[in-house]
């Protein structure tokens, strides 16, 4: 499952809606009027409308797949929110109130009000005041884990990636089907240099959910490991989904520990190409470069 249903979710509760034209967005306004009413199917058939127009907007399919999962009763935990904070908030957001937003989600003090509380601090990047929040959601509604992974991400934006782990391993115990949270684990472990649970938890990802965020996160693992050959072979089928400085970077970085000095520079012409600001990848460009032309 991508991330979470409750996380899709959000796109339509508190994230502003990048709309090719005022058709789409009046069908979004249906889909989002009729998620919060409940009514999911009809929610549905706006989002088809839209994607009719926008077959490649991702955030409207994954919003789609989220709803039909809720509608075939795989996420008991979602419950729509009833808070009335909750409901101001949205009416704050959608006329771009912010501080409205703010004083009515502050003047909740329900575990809806408190969670979407962390989410805006969250999306501020105040990540220990979204924390506290998360917490005081939790401590009023047990079983509402989905803050446990939110925690996770807000530890691992403050570089404390054991604290990530700790709240990963407790979402994922109630939720081992979530594969963004496996990945999210993955990463964690690789910034602690444990690359063999990290791959680990990136193949679980995968077999969940064969992304080409995961593939690319599992061929950037390999890499850490040493194992390049692995790596590259990863990293190169997926130019044919994407082509960004970050893949050719890793792919140029695989052939240059391969001894294959052409290669690299090729694949890292590419990657400062697309872009120059990562001063690694100019500097080992112009290091395989002296030692060809030698």
């Amino acid at each position: 499952m991508k991330k979470s249903l409750l996380t899709g979710l959000l796109l339509i509760f508190f994230c502003p809606f990048a709309c090719s034209n005022e058709v789409t967005e009046d069908y979004f306004d249906f889909a989002t009027n009729y998620c919060i009413e409940g009514n999911y199917i009809e929610a549905i058939n706006y989002l088809d409308k839209i994607l009719l127009i926008e077959p490649n907007n991702k955030n409207v399919q994954d919003l789609k797949n989220g709803l039909r999962q809720i509608i075939q009763g795989n996420n008991s935990s979602f419950v729509p929110p009833k808070s009335n904070a909750v409901k101001q908030a949205i009416n704050c957001k959608k006329s771009g109130d912010i501080q409205g937003e703010l004083n009515s989600l502050e003047g909740g003090h329900d575990y809806w009000a408190y969670y979407f509380l962390g989410q805006f601090y969250r999306q501020n990047k105040n990540y220990k005041q979204a924390i506290s929040y998360f917490i005081k959601s939790v401590n009023l509604k047990p079983s509402f884990n989905q803050c446990y992974l939110e925690i996770a991400v807000c530890y691992f934006e403050l570089g404390n990636f054991q604290q990530a782990i700790t709240y990963l391993k407790q979402y994922l115990k109630i939720n081992p089907q979530d594969d963004f949270a496996y990945a999210l684990k993955a990463r964690c472990e690789a910034n602690l240099n444990n690359n063999d649970v990290a791959l680990s938890d990136i193949l679980t990802a995968v077999a969940l959910e064969n992304s080409i965020d995961n593939r690319f996160l599992e061929g950037k693992i390999l890499y850490n490991m040493r194992r390049y050959e692995q790596a590259k072979t990863k990293l190169e089928k997926l130019t044919n989904e994407i082509q960004t400085a970050e893949i050719y970077k890793y792919i140029g970085l695989c052939y240059a520990e391969l001894g294959d000095f052409s290669e690299a520079l090729n694949n890292l012409d590419k990657s400062i190409l697309l872009s120059d600001d990562d001063k690694t990848v100019n500097a080992r460009y112009n290091e395989l470069k002296a030692k060809i032309e030698k």
